[in-house]
């Protein structure tokens, strides 16, 4: 499981690898008929994309999370006739080491389930992971440091995750059920659960906390994009955006992600009808009457080409 043999500041152009938009990415099958996977890295400055090699064993339907100078890749499934799914999941998790790149792949310590897609995220050196319901256990939490998983415990209710959103200032991951609409809130420094809003809109794959404010994706039933929605937390209360006005060209988006970075937040997304990489970074500011206006820096999104033999990408 070697990878390239470069530091990372020469790998990157000197750029830190936290400064770059990540992506975990699937090639077409083969020749020999198996299924690749890749690591990309995009700098938003530079349109350039880095791609880092994945273990050959790595797994299908896994998720990848970053970590302070770490990518950990987690979870997925492996092929197996013998299972009417067709397939089993798995508890694997890989390492790679950002700053010693030489080194490569390894394999750590393997979760207590297994999982596919799990939802994760990092923070203060552990990994938080969310299994969907109806699996064995609710989550785990993954201590760096320890080299030890173990089990989340159980919000009050059994709830269908959307993905979760950091909320680092408060100490919490902001987790939302769709059965319900309910927003809870996990504080992970006590380890406790605390219902936030009863009813709360849908929020989409991505979502990111500035200054108070969650920002999300609303979506309508054939997927396009309807709105960009504005929450203060603080007040606990819906903030009118023009995000409707500005944002029509996201439809075309698969694998959306919203990032805050060198100031502005970002739509970062692939269009896959023209098999890129796209970006458009936007100026968020508080109006006179209390809304949200987003003003975009440019009428069009910034495109990076991506290889024409990726079938699928997940950014995180």
């Amino acid at each position: 499981m070697s990878g390239d043999t470069s530091d990372s500041s020469s790998y990157f152009d000197g750029r830190e690898p936290d400064e770059l938009i990540r992506a975990l990415v699937r090639k077409r099958r083969g020749t020999d008929g198996k299924i690749a996977h890749g690591l990309h890295f995009i700098d938003l400055e530079s349109n350039k994309v880095f791609i880092r090699a994945m273990p050959p064993d790595a797994p299908s339907c896994s998720t990848a999370v970053a970590c302070g100078n770490h990518v950990y890749i987690i979870g997925g499934i492996h092929e197996n006739d013998a299972n009417f799914r067709g397939y089993d999941g798995v508890n694997d998790v890989f390492q790679l080491d950002l700053k010693d790149l030489e080194r490569g792949w390894r394999k750590t310590t393997s979760m207590l389930f297994p999982q596919a897609f799990p939802l994760v995220l990092a923070v203060e050196g552990k990994i938080y992971f969310f299994e969907y319901r109806g699996s064995e256990s609710f989550g785990e939490v993954y201590d760096i440091s320890g080299d030890i998983w173990e089990p989340l415990s159980s919000p009050p209710e059994d709830i269908d995750l959307c993905v979760p959103v950091l909320d680092s200032s408060r100490s919490r991951i902001l987790v939302h059920c769709d059965a319900s609409d309910t927003l809870y809130a996990y504080y992970y420094d006590r380890n406790s659960w605390v219902c936030l809003e009863q009813k709360f809109c849908y929020w989409s794959d991505s979502a990111t906390i500035v200054d108070d404010v969650l920002y999300t994706l609303i979506y309508n039933y054939s997927c396009k994009f309807r709105s960009l929605e504005a929450y203060n937390l603080l007040d606990k209360k819906h903030l009118p955006s023009n995000g409707h006005q500005n944002f029509q060209w996201l439809h075309h988006w698969v694998a959306l992600c919203i990032v805050w970075a060198m100031a502005s937040l970002f739509w970062v997304g692939v269009n896959q009808f023209r098999k890129r990489f796209e970006y458009i970074r936007f100026n968020i500011w508080c109006n006179e009457q209390g809304g949200i206006h987003a003003a975009a820096e440019h009428k069009s999104a910034i495109s990076v080409p991506y290889p024409e033999d990726i079938s699928n990408i997940w950014l995180f």
